[in-house]
């Protein structure tokens, strides 16, 4: 099967546009290309939520790809998009690494507070996945709506430079080629969810969440190599999250 990747050369650049991942999903656009906007008015979050861009300086970015479903476990490719991320914030901004972490499953994190989102949607067919990712991450702003000031925030401390916006994306691209290419090798995968785990804001945290039609309250474990996280609960059971529920929260 040939996959099909991100392509340097394929990237677009938007003014306005209702939703980056609508944008790309239409049939015309290539697999391999990427977009980004200056303005989104409709930006998908996960479920029924909606993406709020903030601040002066953000990224929004959407890319399509082709991947093998026998080949990768698409939880699993959400977290290393993060994972993609969040190493290319670190290769531009090393002063993040004290305190931007990865939030399980696909959330970036500056201390307690969300500065990215990663939204992956797929659609199967005939044996394999095309995929629409979508990254939001608020680069700096003056302030934040008072709705959101108790969960989200900004990366930067100040305004980012001339070009530095387009070396990112550069950087990111590549990045998210070489996370699914890393999905290939078992023995990567597993160097890699360490990397991963020591980057989480939930490593051995105390979570609760709805489980089984129940709430269980137990430890972050970690994750496995299907990018499930798993959780010891109270009564010593373990468990496997493929995603959180809306009753999902850190104690």
């Amino acid at each position: 099967m040939q996959y099909r990747l991100l392509k340097p050369e394929l990237g677009h650049r938007l003014q306005s546009v209702n939703s980056t991942n609508e944008w790309i999903r239409n049939p015309e656009v290539s697999f391999g290309s990427w977009v980004i906007a200056e303005e989104q008015t409709a930006g998908k979050g996960r479920g029924q939520n909606l993406w709020q861009s903030l601040g002066e300086e953000p990224l929004i970015f959407s890319g399509k790809i082709r991947i093998s479903a026998a080949e990768i476990s698409l939880p699993l490719l959400s977290i290393f998009i993060s994972s993609a991320l969040l190493k290319t914030i670190f290769h531009f901004f090393p002063e993040r690494e004290e305190d931007t972490t990865i939030k399980w499953p696909n959330d970036i994190y500056k201390k307690e507070k969300k500065v990215a989102g990663i939204l992956v949607q797929s659609e199967f067919i005939n044996g394999v996945y095309d995929v629409v990712i979508g990254i939001g991450l608020n680069f700096f702003g003056q302030s934040v709506p008072e709705d959101l000031k108790e969960k989200a925030t900004f990366l930067c401390d100040s305004q980012l430079g001339e070009g530095d916006l387009e070396r990112f994306v550069n950087h990111l691209v590549i990045g998210i080629n070489q996370a699914v290419i890393t999905l290939l090798d078992q023995s990567q995968v597993l160097k890699d969810l360490v990397w991963i785990e020591d980057h989480s804001l939930l490593k051995n945290k105390v979570i609760e969440t709805e489980w089984d039609e129940r709430i269980v309250r137990g430890r972050v474990l970690g994750i496995d190599e299907l990018g499930f996280l798993l959780i010891m609960t109270e009564t010593g059971q373990k468990i496997e999250l493929m995603d959180t529920s809306p009753k999902f929260r850190m104690i």
